[in-house]
């Protein structure tokens, strides 16, 4: 009750929040829906169990901002998955906080991002909060995480991979965020130079459907000769331009053979694998060990990979 009630404080008096910070980090927080718990300076994390809650709480509370995204909730799931988001999620997030907090109208006033109490939507919301505190504040992947981690019982779930198949082994937050730096510490991207609209300029071009996703690798939606209800053909010729403009040698299909010819990406001058295994499963070590044997074939060029 006595940890609670210095949250409340938090709400109400902004001078105590150094304080209520430092205890967080040596105490540790209880999690209730309706508190806001600090993340970094003026930034608060609060969940609330419906919309009529959150008008009333905002309501009561006139001298604080509160805001909040649906990024957490745009992943799209192939399987059982619902998490993390995508790096454009990621840098789109963390430029809505970053102008939120530099806001000039907003200087002076506590902030309060909230969401709901749904256990997917706040493990998204806290990794995206934890990315942005490492981008914008220089944290380290342990320390931001370990911001939410002194909330006790707040409902946190490992991320799983995208099958529908029971996991053997969970991807936590600090998993993720020691992807991120690692990521970052090998210029795989630049935190400075990405920019979400020529990300998404490829992510959702009319004709094909790719993204960088290291120096060595392309990620790409499925080629198909006709179109279907979700997008128009996609031809292997499309992929042709932006493929060799991103020094693209090899295409792998992970996937059943039959929406598109194979030897297209061979009439443009590409080398093609067809590496079947089925959707939602994972591949035998054999075929492993045949997808990384045609990566070092490749040599400097780029792999490019759909399923």
């Amino acid at each position: 009750a006595q940890q609670e009630a210095s949250l409340g404080v938090v709400l109400k008096d902004p001078s105590a929040h150094a304080m209520a910070l430092d205890a967080a980090s040596e105490l540790g927080y209880r999690y209730k829906p309706t508190l806001a718990y600090p993340v970094s300076g003026r930034l608060h994390f609060m969940t609330n169990e419906s919309e009529d809650q959150t008008v009333e709480i905002i309501a009561a509370h006139p001298k604080l901002f509160f805001f909040s995204s649906l990024i957490p909730e745009m992943h799209i799931p192939f399987c059982a998955d619902f998490g993390p988001n995508s790096i454009c999620d990621v840098f789109a997030f963390c430029e809505f906080v970053h102008e939120t907090v530099h806001h000039a109208k907003l200087k002076h006033r506590q902030l309060i991002y909230y969401t709901s109490v749904h256990e997917h939507h706040i493990t998204n919301s806290v990794f995206l909060l934890c990315c942005y505190l490492m981008l914008e504040e220089d944290f380290t992947p342990e320390r931001a995480v370990a911001q939410f981690e002194a909330i006790a019982g707040l409902p946190l779930i490992p991320f799983r991979d995208a099958t529908w198949m029971e996991t053997s082994s969970h991807i936590s937050l600090l998993d993720c965020l020691r992807g991120l730096q690692r990521a970052i510490s090998f210029r795989f991207m630049t935190p400075k130079t990405f920019r979400v609209a020529e990300f998404l300029a490829t992510h959702r071009a009319d004709s094909y459907d790719l993204s960088r996703v290291s120096p060595k690798f392309v990620a790409f939606a499925t080629p198909k000769t006709k179109g279907d209800e979700y997008t128009e053909a996609r031809l292997p010729s499309d992929h042709a331009g932006p493929f060799r403009s991103m020094g693209v040698t090899d295409v792998v299909r992970l996937s059943s053979e039959g929406l598109y010819v194979d030897k297209d990406f061979v009439k443009e001058g590409f080398r093609h694998h067809a590496l079947e295994f089925d959707d939602c499963t994972c591949p035998s070590p054999d075929l492993v060990r045949r997808f990384l044997d045609v990566c070092d074939a490749a040599g400097d060029g780029v792999v490019a990979v759909h399923c």
